[in-house]
This record gives structure tokens, sequence and C-alpha cells, in this order.
């Protein structure tokens, strides 16, 4: 396939092809571009519920992002329901950006699952791009990986 397009898929279900195109970007962008230290393969890419969704071709992901069961101490606004998925590794290589990837990639998890409350722990300087899609924010700033952080939570639909 050529086409870019969004594609999603359980770790058991992704090709090597699809992994390889997928490590490539967020290697690009956590360790290349961003210089984020922490372990970027945590274990719960292999994790029986993880989805992962990408725009691009079968092979060459220029978006990306990780869709997670939350931990059983994952962070949420006091009063909230609790939330059902986390999304995460949010990237797009730098030669695609700006041309709305990661928000298509959040608007099809959303229809996928925006009956589920999610939350989101998203870079302070893209979290516009997250409320044009019903999050908002909660908590207080905070520094992970040396990037300022917000947490934000979407209520189920």
């Amino acid at each position: 396939m050529s086409e870019h397009s969004v594609h999603h898929a359980r770790w058991d279900r992704l090709t090597t092809d699809e992994l390889y195109g997928i490590v490539v970007l967020r290697n690009r962008v956590f360790a290349l571009e961003q210089r984020v230290t922490a372990e970027d393969f945590d274990g719960r890419d292999r994790e029986a519920d993880t989805e992962h969704w990408w725009f691009g071709t079968d092979a060459d992901a220029v978006g990306y992002l990780r869709l997670i069961r939350p931990a059983p101490d994952e962070v949420h606004p006091d009063g909230a329901e609790p939330p059902a998925w986390v999304i995460g590794r949010v990237a797009t290589d730098p030669r695609h950006r700006g041309r709305g990837i990661a928000g298509r990639l959040v608007a099809a998890v959303l229809e996928a699952h925006g009956h589920d409350a999610v939350v989101l722990h998203a870079q302070e300087y893209i979290v516009a791009l997250y409320e044009r899609h019903g999050f908002t924010r909660f908590g207080a700033p905070y520094d992970e990986a040396g990037i300022r952080h917000v947490g934000m939570h979407r209520p189920g639909h």
C-alpha cells in the first residue's frame, strides 16, 4: 500500500514491517529529536489490550500513538470517572508536522473508544490539539524527561 492512512493493531497482529516503521518513528522523535533518556520500550507495548495506532503506509509510520489500559494508580481528576484508556507515545515525524496527523490519530481512537474515559499526559506546548478533541487539563504541570507536561482527561460519551 502506498497511500497514507490510519492503521491500528494489537501487538500480536503487527507485522515486522509495521513494527519496524513504528520503532523508527519513536526513536527519531523521542531519542534523536527530544533526547529523552528514559526507556521508551517499557513492556506495555506487548500487553494484550494495548493498541498501536499509526498514520502512514503499512511499513512507514509518519504519525503514531499508543493506547494502553491505565495502571492501578493512574491519576485523573478528583470526582471524575476513572479512565479506561491512556493515550501515550504520541509522535509525528518532524518532516510531516503541521498536517493534522496527530489529530487524525486522536480522532480515530476516540471514534473507536470515545464511550470510555481517556487520560493522557501531554507535552504542554501541544495541549490545544487535545483540547480540540474534548480533553481538559487537570493537576499542575510537571516535568517528565526534561519536558513540561500536563495531565488531560476526557470523560466517556
